[in-house]
């Protein structure tokens, strides 16, 4: 079962400099996510000039704080209470405008078509039924709107790399026991026919890997036995990359049925 209290526990430390957990989410995970969205708008040639978006399972803010500084109109829902504390008061700190609210991603706090955008990144794997939010961002999501995602790969691979390896061998846990089940982790078939349930049409997936040389970087993870890794050296030595291989993790985006987000006019 998921350690549900931890990011209460921890809410101080997300913007903190010190050495934490969080610090996995901030600066190895979070760039190539943004960059694999910011990417695809730009591909897109969206004119997103006052879209709104929702960022569901946002903990203390570092991904809508990015989608703010874009230029959209950030909105960012997060079960834990003392996370929420914590964004917003950074938010502030940073004169952000952004909305941030206590709430479930299966049961989302907002009207029908509320969103052109809904990000919903390391949030899947971490619920009782990742269906259920599916269908809640279709729900809030308008026509046209784009839906991106980034969850853990339910594999032999992730077993020994995320659960075994980084949160439960006693000389190379990094990561709090209790934060991950590998039986919630998600593989891409089926995530893809909960996206088809819905009227969500996949468009993209990728694979995430952490550097590029995963066997060399788990050596590097088992001299912890000796020394003691700090997350700052993991987060400098796994340089996050996208990758066709979806074994360990994966991101993508899907499309609501209906007339698509306007574009920019290329000759602009």
């Amino acid at each position: 079962m998921f350690d549900d209290t931890f990011y209460d526990r921890h809410a101080d430390s997300w913007w903190s400099d010190t050495d934490s957990p969080f610090r996995i989410i901030r600066y190895m995970m979070n760039p190539i996510r943004f960059a694999y969205t910011v990417k695809h708008l730009v591909q897109r040639n969206l004119d997103y000039r006052g879209m709104q978006v929702l960022d569901v399972g946002c903990g203390g803010g570092f991904l809508t704080e990015e989608i703010s500084k874009f230029g959209l109109q950030a909105t960012g829902l997060d079960p834990s209470a003392p996370s929420l504390y914590t964004a917003k008061r950074h938010a502030r700190a940073m004169n952000l405008d952004v909305s941030y609210l206590e709430g479930f991603g299966e049961a989302l706090p907002f009207e029908d078509a509320s969103f052109d955008m809904v990000f919903c990144l390391d949030v899947l794997e971490h619920v009782r039924d990742f269906r259920v939010i599916v269908r809640e961002v279709n729900r809030v999501l308008k026509p046209g709107g784009l839906f991106f995602f980034e969850t853990v790969n339910r594999t032999l691979l992730s077993y020994l790399v995320v659960i075994l390896v980084l949160q439960e061998f006693p000389w190379t846990s990094l990561i709090p026991s209790g934060v991950h089940d590998w039986k919630h982790f998600i593989k891409p078939s089926e995530l893809k026919k909960s996206l088809e349930d819905t009227d969500l049409a996949l468009l993209d997936m990728q694979g995430i890997l952490p550097g590029w040389n995963i066997l060399y970087n788990l050596f590097l993870i088992r001299n912890k036995a000796r020394e003691p890794i700090t997350f700052h050296n993991l987060c400098r030595l796994f340089k996050c990359h996208e990758s066709p291989y979806k074994g360990l993790c994966y991101i993508g985006f899907a499309e609501k049925a209906g007339p698509g987000v306007a574009t920019v006019d290329s000759e602009l």
